[in-house]
């Protein structure tokens, strides 16, 4: 602004979007006295939608989705070998992984075209409401020998924000929640603001899937 160079600024327009769905496990285990551990989660799938922005201001959209079904295929070890992922990594790892290198196209899509001009290597990665839930079900695959975590913004029972860098291409992920980058408003209000205006939601048949019976 100081120096009439507003016209020339580039917004940060490219980002993904990520939801997890897990299975409950009924297990009954008394930790002490007083508490009882009624229920264990399971991660089932991750679902992440890329947002990768046009020229004229218009958005791209490339759906993917992971599920634990992946870790039974018989392709699944040729994609870890393609990420130099060890072998026994799980499904949520290889999202992440994938996810570094679909940050690599969103952020050639933003950067500017005069390549003196600095632009920040770092991709928003967005959940709804997750600060509690769905950044948890990610702390295991954070941290590894191909990227790391850095420290997370927030507390371990409320991480408002939390980035993960490659240590190779020092690209990086900064997880957000989405509820608390716009302020207190609703998803439904939220997909109609910022989405693609279509409030269709799938449901997820949760009482008649379980850790037990998912694979049959």
């Amino acid at each position: 602004m100081a120096y009439d160079l507003m016209d020339q600024l580039k917004a940060q327009r490219g980002f993904i979007t990520y939801d997890f769905e897990t299975l409950s496990d009924q297990v009954m285990k008394n930790i002490t006295d007083q508490t009882t551990l009624l229920s264990q989660l399971h991660k089932l799938s991750i679902a992440s939608t890329e947002v990768y922005p046009n020229r004229d201001k218009t958005y791209e959209l490339v759906k993917r989705c992971y599920i634990l079904f992946d870790e039974l295929s018989e392709n699944y070890q040729e994609q870890l070998d393609r990420y130099e992922l060890p072998p026994n990594s799980s499904f949520v790892r290889l999202w992440l992984a994938q996810t570094f290198e679909s940050a690599e196209e969103i952020y050639q899509c933003m950067k500017y075209e005069d390549e003196n001009v600095p632009f920040d290597k770092c991709i928003k990665v967005l959940g709804w409401n997750n600060s509690r839930f769905d950044i948890a079900l990610l702390w295991d695959a954070l941290d590894c020998e191909l990227w790391t975590m850095g420290v997370p913004i927030g507390s371990l029972n409320n991480t408002k924000s939390i980035t993960v860098t490659h240590k190779k291409s020092h690209m990086k992920l900064q997880f957000i929640d989405a509820e608390n980058l716009f302020g207190p408003m609703t998803l439904k209000a939220c997909v109609k603001d910022y989405g693609d205006k279509s409030e269709h939601k799938d449901v997820f048949p949760y009482e008649l899937i379980n850790s037990k019976n998912w694979n049959e």
